[in-house]
């Protein structure tokens, strides 16, 4: 049975980052059209660099298909308008700064043909150091993230937490409610049926949001440390704190109003307190990037 996959990468400002990561996913994709007889469709979206990136795309990958758009759409919007082109059985979403394994999409596509009950699927993620990078979790609720920001779920209270610690959780193949957008491979169906990423989260924490309305509709979603990828983190967003974790308390500030409203007020205001606690205390270490991200996190929640 022929398995058709489209695999979506957005590129911003990450040109040699980005030729890295389809180096990789060439030979992945080579292997996978081997063993499975596959045909593996690879789009690049280029989302309006200012480095130029376009340029080594279309002169090192003339592989892969690149679309250029002429403003930066975000993780979201980018990833919306290429999903509207899938019409194989399976998408992946791969970041630039990710870069795969050989036998990586081989083993995604065989896990889904062994465990049909799956529709979206992540993997293990590591950073360039080797360090294991926390990638799937369960979805936010009003408990486990006041356990999560407040710090107390390092205490082991929380049996269901939003950003897992322990690293034995992420030692076998097991169900979850969210993976990280960085690897996220799914059924066709299930874009179809939820209709992606919600487009006012422009980076961070969308995949949490979409996450939910999976959930909602009855899919199901896996984690699978059997293989694994190299993920950079925060390349585009040149490595610094500040902005991912002010997009992340925006995310997640859209995902309470939008799924727990009533509840938004008291998420909020523990947010609020446990942020400024933090303020205090890296303020005393003279951490000041860590005090200025938190001060922002302050003003936007």
């Amino acid at each position: 049975m022929q398995t058709d996959l489209l695999v979506i990468v957005l590129s911003y400002n990450t040109k040699d980052i980005t030729d890295e990561c389809l180096f990789r996913l060439k030979k992945a994709k080579v292997l996978a059209e081997d063993k499975l007889k596959a045909q593996i469709e690879v789009i690049v979206l280029d989302n309006a660099s200012e480095d130029r990136s376009w340029e080594m795309l279309e002169k090192k990958h003339s592989w892969a298909k690149l679309v250029k758009s002429k403003t930066n759409t975000g993780f979201s919007g980018g990833n919306n308008l290429v999903m509207k082109q899938a019409k194989g059985d399976f998408i992946l979403l791969l970041n630039s700064d990710a870069f795969v394994e050989e036998e990586t999409l081989y083993k995604s596509l065989k896990f889904f043909e062994e465990n049909p009950e799956a529709d979206v699927l992540g993997c293990q993620l590591h950073f360039k150091d080797g360090r294991l990078q926390p990638s799937a979790g369960y979805l936010p609720t009003p408990l486990n993230t006041c356990l999560w920001i407040s710090g107390l779920s390092l205490l082991g209270l929380d049996l269901h937490p939003y950003h897992p610690k322990d690293p034995n959780f992420f030692t076998k193949v097991r169900q979850v409610e969210w993976v990280m957008g960085a690897f996220m491979m799914l059924k066709r169906q299930v874009y179809e049926k939820t209709g992606g990423f919600d487009e006012t989260i422009f980076m961070y924490g969308e995949e949490i949001e979409w996450c939910k309305r999976i959930k909602n509709k009855g899919f199901k979603t896996f984690y699978n440390p059997e293989f694994a990828i190299t993920h950079l983190d925060k390349a585009s967003s040149k490595f610094l704190l500040e902005k991912p974790l002010l997009n992340e308390f925006k995310g997640i500030k859209r995902y309470f109003k939008q799924h727990y409203k009533s509840e938004w007020p008291v998420v909020k205001l523990v947010i609020q307190l446990s942020l400024i606690l933090r303020v205090g205390v890296f303020g005393v270490l003279g951490d000041k990037v860590r005090v200025k991200a938190y001060l922002e996190g302050l003003r936007v929640v």
